[in-house]
């Protein structure tokens, strides 16, 4: 799942990733949190800066983290803000990513993701 509002960035993640995985993508928080109540996802990313009056990607994490159900779910924080680092990972995000999104970056991470889960399992 991808959780952003700038069409630009969504366009840069659709093409970065989507021969790689099956992507969803919403727009604001509410929304996700509704597709989380219907299905399953191993990883989201977030945008911290998201424009949305009632839910920002912190909130969004957040909310996913409440629900027993998402236990699993490896939850990413997306910004540009890679100072930030350990605020957001102390907020509960499992990694950070920055933007501009690299392509071997963002796919090294999520690989490790899958393959850590997997072993998990």
């Amino acid at each position: 799942m991808v959780v952003e509002d700038n069409h630009i960035d969504v366009l840069v993640v659709k093409a970065l990733l989507d021969k790689y995985f099956n992507l969803h993508i919403y727009t604001n928080g509410q929304d996700a949190i509704d597709a989380m109540d219907k299905m399953d996802f191993d990883i989201v990313l977030a945008d911290i800066n998201l424009q949305d009056e009632k839910m920002d990607g912190v909130d969004l994490m957040k909310r996913i983290r409440e629900n027993k159900k998402h236990s699993r779910t490896k939850i990413f924080a997306v910004t540009a803000y890679y100072e930030n680092r350990n605020y957001f990972l102390e907020q509960g995000f499992d990694e950070l990513l920055t933007k501009p999104v690299i392509k071997e970056e963002i796919l090294e991470i999520l690989n490790q993701s899958i393959t850590s889960g997997v072993q998990n399992s």
